[in-house]
């Protein structure tokens, strides 16, 4: 199991890139496996089962699609299976950590005044998990850190729309 995992934390620490993983369909089943299965326990906090589901099912198809359409836009086809094995795995990662914190937020009383570092803890994650996917686009794309950086925050800001869209929250 360490096998697997290690090279994702690696690049997760943006100690290696997406090229030093290696090209396996059967690598990228497993990390879009985990992928999805977090992003549905993710999204169990706060929606229920089907919704939930259906979000972990859409978040994962919108990771596919979107880097999918951007390395091929690029003349970058021959580094998908790496790139998305990359994304997914890393992406698996820093949600199991969010997990417990999302959770912590989830059931905190924010009328006491409960729950402000877990915020802070989220908003951590969350710009560190950019960090990593604007660090992975570098490295598939050969671009420079920053548009990394760039499209990282147009695709967040692409998912969170389609979510807000699908899956509104109730008050």
């Amino acid at each position: 199991m360490h096998a697997i995992v290690n090279p994702f934390i690696q690049i997760c620490l943006l100690r290696q890139g997406p090229q030093d993983l290696p090209t396996s369909g059967i690598l990228l089943t497993i990390a879009l496996t985990a992928y999805t299965l977090m992003s549905i326990v993710w999204s169990k906090i706060s929606l229920n089962a089907t919704s939930a589901l259906l979000s972990g099912l859409l978040d994962t198809v919108l990771l596919v699609v979107l880097s999918g359409a951007l390395l091929y836009a690029q003349r970058r086809k021959a580094r998908l299976i790496q790139t998305l094995t990359a994304l997914a795995g890393t992406g698996a990662i820093i949600t199991f950590l969010a997990l417990p914190v999302s959770g912590w937020l989830y059931g905190a009383d924010h009328a006491a005044g409960e729950g402000k570092f877990a915020v802070l803890l989220l908003l951590v994650l969350m710009v560190w998990s950019l960090a990593v996917v604007g660090h992975i686009f570098r490295h598939a794309l050969s671009v420079s850190y920053f548009f990394g950086l760039v499209l990282a925050a147009v695709f967040a800001g692409i998912s969170i729309s389609a979510f807000r869209a699908l899956f509104p929250m109730t008050a």
